[in-house]
């Protein structure tokens, strides 16, 4: 049951990302006080880049959390988890601290929580879904 839990939190996780490319696309309006745009990229790159780099961030994210899911049910190989954990982490971290409002403050509060809980799993307490029980 614990296997479950985590994978749907992972995959719910990844799933979230969807809103920053909503709003990127004009589909969705996430967060009013966001207007797709990057305090740190928006006047060196452009919207264009901006926008094509927060895409490219927050699908990544979506792809290597569904995929973590797949690994916690066994799904996929237990050796990606590492890698993956990480490197799926990461790429989210760097989409909040790059678009710091584009989700909703709880949203953002969540997702950094979850991606800190991850990391520390990993590189902390050497955590692998091996460690659950069948």
């Amino acid at each position: 049951m614990l296997k479950l839990v985590i994978a749907l939190v992972l995959l719910a996780h990844g799933v979230g990302h969807s809103m920053g490319i909503l709003k990127v696309f004009n589909l969705a309006t996430v967060n009013p006080a966001w207007h797709g745009d990057s305090w740190l990229l928006s006047g060196v790159a452009g919207a264009t880049v901006t926008n094509a780099i927060g895409v490219l961030l927050w699908a990544a994210s979506i792809v290597g959390f569904a995929a973590l899911a797949g690994v916690v049910m066994g799904w996929l190989p237990a050796s990606w988890w590492a890698p993956l954990a990480i490197g799926s982490a990461v790429l989210s971290l760097a989409g909040i601290v790059l678009f710091p409002v584009a989700f909703p403050t709880v949203s953002t509060i969540g997702a950094v929580a979850i991606d800190l809980a991850v990391l520390a799993a990993v590189l902390w307490l050497r955590w692998t879904p091996a460690d659950l029980p069948a």
